[in-house]
This record gives structure tokens, C-alpha cells and sequence, in this order.
């Protein structure tokens, strides 16, 4: 059941949001659901919908349309006609969709959007996480939806710290930082993800198996920083980065302070993070972690 009503906030979220129905359906993935077209007579007969139908999707297109019928629409809207079924299903999407009518959201739907606010937020900072952790973790908590992520966060960092779980305690770290994002304090985003990019070059703890898919510099990571330094001035990044790396208290160092520095900087830059990796790697990691 959770899985599904992850499922029904995106789609009722997204529409509130002002997209359209068509373009929800097709690009979704309704894993409670066979599909799309289910997925909305579900919420057609549970009181979240409300219109007179004629949904379209890819899926359904192809099942309600011959070959034939779908190059005679085609013709009457002028359109190329040639193809294999799949190519002309593709094509005459758009027509059907703006023949398709509208669904809106009921009261019921509304206050479900309203009751589930925190699930907008787990799927923009904490998707890393199973969803009925964070839901149970939800539901014993008291505070607002930012705080209860940033402790739900702290409490998956503490666990990591102590099952040696490097890489979930990384993946805590980027998901907190995401966490302040949402909530729009990209201060506190640019220090988290400055915190990963560190323990990135410098793991508390690594084995052979974790390290042969083990990405040192982390592309998403490189991404986010680069977006949040050239989008705001938070003030010298020497300087920032000198701070985050006295908090984070490295005590086994891989690649040293300076030169960590010297790779973020190339790598901000839009140097190629393959390549960075590869170097990398080659320099401090590979000696060290016995490969």
C-alpha cells in the first residue's frame, strides 16, 4: 500500500502542480498499477478524479487502435503516415491527447496532497531511502516536514557511522544536503555537499568489494556544486572548504588537503570527471586499497 500511495500523491501532486494528464501518464512508472490508464480509474472510482474520461495513453493506444485507424487519424491531422505501429502510435499521441478530456482534482484529492506533504519532500531529497522507512519515521514525529528529513538523515548517518556502512553514510550526507535545498537555505546545501565531496576523496572506511564500483569523485555531487557556486555568493570557497574539512574531522587521509581542494576546483571547472577519477584513483587509491 505505501508503494501505491507514493504513486498517487506524484500523479494528483503533478496535476496540482499544472501538468497535464497525458504528459503525467507517459513518462510515469506505476508499478502498483498495470498501468497508466489503471492508475486512473483508481483514482477515478476512489473520489480523486473527476471528468468525463478519455484519457490517452501510449499503452492504450495501441491496444484500442488497429494500424489502419491510426494512419487514417494521422492523414485527417496531415500527419506522415509511414512507420512500424509503434512509430505511428508515438505520432498520433499529441492528437488524441488534445482530444482527450479533462480531469480535475476533487476536494479529496486536495487534502490528500495536504496530508502527505512530506512524500513531496522524500522524493526531492531522500528517494535513496526505502519509502516506508521514511513513512513510518514520519509518522512517530512531531516536527515539521524539514526537520523530521534532517533527523531522519542524522539517524541513517549515525547507524552507517557504526556499521561501517560508508557508502549509505555518504548517500545520508547528499540527501541532507538536499534536504536544506528544498527548504531553499543553499548555505547549508554547499556545506553538506563540500562535506561529501571530502569524505568522497578521503572514506572513513573502505573494502575491495565496496572500492571496484566505487566512484571517488561523485558526477551529481561535482553537479551540485558547480550550480550552487556559480548561482551564489557565499563568500571565498577556500576559505569554506578549509572550515568543512577541520568539521569533518578526517583522521585517515587518502588524498591530502590541498590537493583535494586543487581537484575541486578542476573539477567546478568542467574538467572531465571520468578522467579526474581515473587519476585519481591511480595516484592515492589503488596502492592503498590493494588493487
Amino acid at each position: 500500500m505505501s508503494e501505491q500511495k507514493l504513486e498517487i500523491f506524484n500523479v494528483l501532486n503533478f496535476l496540482n502542480s499544472g501538468y497535464e494528464l497525458d504528459e503525467i501518464l507517459n513518462e510515469g512508472n506505476f508499478g502498483t498499477f498495470q498501468s497508466g490508464e489503471d492508475c486512473v480509474n483508481y483514482l477515478v472510482e476512489n473520489g480523486f478524479l473527476e471528468g468525463d474520461g478519455g484519457i490517452s495513453t501510449l499503452e492504450s493506444i495501441s491496444k484500442q487502435y488497429t494500424v489502419a485507424q491510426l494512419k487514417e487519424i494521422l492523414k485527417e491531422n496531415g500527419l506522415k503516415v509511414s512507420g512500424k505501429k509503434q512509430e505511428l502510435v508515438e505520432r498520433v499521441l499529441p492528437v488524441l491527447s488534445d482530444n482527450s478530456s479533462d480531469y480535475e482534482l476533487t476536494d479529496k484529492a486536495k487534502e490528500f496532497i495536504r496530508e502527505n506533504e512530506w512524500i513531496d519532500l522524500y522524493m526531492f531529497a531522500l528517494v535513496a531511502f526505502r519509502f516506508d522507512d521514511y513513512e513510518t519515521f514520519v509518522a512517530t514525529s512531531d516536527d515539521d516536514n524539514v526537520t523530521t528529513a534532517l533527523n531522519f538523515c542524522d539517524q541513517i548517518i549515525s547507524r552507517a557511522l557504526m556499521a561501517n556502512q560508508f557508502l549509505v553514510f555518504i548517500d545520508a550526507l547528499s540527501a541532507k544536503a538536499h534536504v536544506y535545498a528544498y527548504d531553499g537555505d543553499y548555505e547549508s546545501f554547499l556545506d553538506y555537499d563540500l562535506q561529501r565531496f571530502i569524505l568522497g576523496l578521503n572514506p572513513i572506511i573502505m573494502d575491495a568489494q565496496t572500492y571496484a564500483t566505487y566512484d571517488v569523485i561523485n558526477a551529481a555531487n561535482v553537479i551540485n556544486l558547480r550550480n550552487v557556486v556559480e548561482k551564489f555568493d557565499f563568500g571565498n570557497l577556500k576559505k569554506r572548504f578549509d572550515k568543512i574539512w577541520s568539521k569533518t574531522h578526517i583522521t585517515n587521509i587518502t588524498v591530502p588537503k590541498k590537493t583535494s581542494y586543487k581537484i575541486l576546483q578542476k573539477a567546478i571547472s568542467g574538467a572531465d570527471v571520468e578522467e579526474l577519477n581515473f587519476d585519481v584513483r591511480e595516484k592515492y587509491f589503488n596502492k592503498k586499497f590493494g588493487v
